[in-house]
């Protein structure tokens, strides 16, 4: 079984969630907010290399011809950052990124971290056990498996000493914006930080044993496009995929089920995210419709919640959703001062779980099981669950 602890930020709302594996079971997780595959990896760290520079081609020397000196570009205009995508990109460019992320998969199928890693970017070879844990973690869904490039996106990353104060730029827009947001094919990167210079960004779908999957990744310029970024997630959820899950969403609100609304909502994003750091149209649509919905028992980032059940208050610290193939499931994370008691710890665990069950009874259409874990200061995580279907659990 796998841990994943997440993050999720949206523009309108902050969910931290832990997937935590329950007993015998195998379980589904996001990238930093709800994830519900099993084997959604957690993502790696584009790392910028601050000191390498976008190196130009060298051109053929020609005889000087008088020219009309062209007035000179504002400070602003020269240090605008600039993204292209689908045929904006210059054929040869795009067919240089589309063979390195072809490539990336290909190694990251045969489960061979050696040549990924070989090709990557040298700040990301200093740290690659968060990739080779993703492709290793993986190895089930890409067995056999044939990606097909869904999108393609250059980034030209530039100090803006004007509108940053010196610092780089924290989002790329691709694309153009409408009355209703951004237009079909188009998004926004959220990556601060990135060194000056030409970045890719690849995003693949591929279906094998486990579903249907993302693989994201990002590549630097450096005479050669090299790995900077690897990101594997799942696009669906216990047999369902983002689109379903929206659609269930918006029924749960109209029938004023509140709670249910923005667990579906935000599964939904999830599943229709590549990756964490990108916007849409649709992603942004998701965001619109659950403002609102957030339940007040939800634990945010750092934070934990109270809940009063059985006589005493118990310390909420994360919920989250995961799934198997056959389930969708809500887990409760608590604390505990020891679990050493495994018996009395499991069966607190089982008592807050029928507790936050019977106060939340509409769970029960959207949820199969509810899990409650008790983690003490030491990390040891006893955890047991109550069925919400009627059928007896362990």
């Amino acid at each position: 079984m796998i841990r994943h602890r997440y993050t999720k930020i949206f523009p309108a709302f902050i969910l931290l969630a832990s997937a935590m594996p329950a007993p015998s079971q195998a379980l589904i997780q996001p990238q930093k907010a709800f994830q519900p595959q099993a084997l959604i990896q957690p993502q790696t760290t584009i790392q910028p290399q601050t000191t390498i520079q976008p190196q130009t081609t060298p051109q053929p020397q020609t005889t000087p011809q008088p020219q009309t000196a062209p007035p000179p570009a504002s400070p602003a205009q020269a240090v605008q950052p600039s993204c292209q995508k689908g045929e904006e990109i210059p054929t040869a460019v795009r067919s240089a990124v589309e063979t390195a992320a072809q490539q990336a998969f290909d190694q990251a199928s045969r489960g061979d971290v050696v040549a990924l890693r070989a090709g990557s970017i040298s700040s990301l070879q200093a740290s690659f056990g968060g990739v080779a844990a993703v492709v290793a973690d993986n190895k089930a869904a890409l067995a056999g498996a044939r990606a097909q490039t869904r999108a393609v996106f250059v980034l030209n990353a530039v100090l803006n000493a004007v509108l940053n104060a010196g610092a780089p730029p924290d989002s790329y827009t691709c694309g153009a914006f409408s009355a209703s947001g951004l237009v079909s094919g188009s998004a926004v990167f959220n990556l601060p930080g990135l060194a000056p210079g030409k970045w890719a960004i690849v995003i693949q779908d591929f279906t094998g044993p486990k579903g249907p999957f993302a693989m994201t990744t990002i590549f630097q310029d450096l005479s050669g496009w090299k790995l900077a970024g690897f990101y594997v997630r799942p696009e669906a959820a216990n047999g369902h995929d983002g689109l379903w899950y929206l659609l269930r969403a918006r029924e749960y609100k109209a029938k004023g089920q509140g709670n249910n609304a923005w667990f579906y909502y935000v599964t939904s994003w999830d599943l229709l995210a590549p990756v964490k750091f990108m916007e849409t149209n649709l992603l942004g649509k998701i965001i619109q419709e659950s403002a609102g919905l957030q339940p007040p028992y939800l634990p945010l980032s750092g934070s934990s919640v109270p809940f009063s059940a059985n006589g005493k208050t118990y310390t909420l610290t994360d919920i989250s959703v995961f799934g198997t193939d056959k389930s969708l499931d809500l887990a409760i994370k608590y604390t505990v001062t020891s679990a050493a008691d495994f018996a009395a710890t499991q069966a607190d665990a089982r008592s807050l779980a029928t507790a936050f069950a019977g106060q939340h009874p509409e769970l029960k259409d959207a949820f199969d099981n509810l899990w409650a874990h008790a983690v003490d200061p030491a990390g040891v995580d006893v955890a047991a669950a109550v069925s919400l279907k009627g059928t007896a659990k362990p």
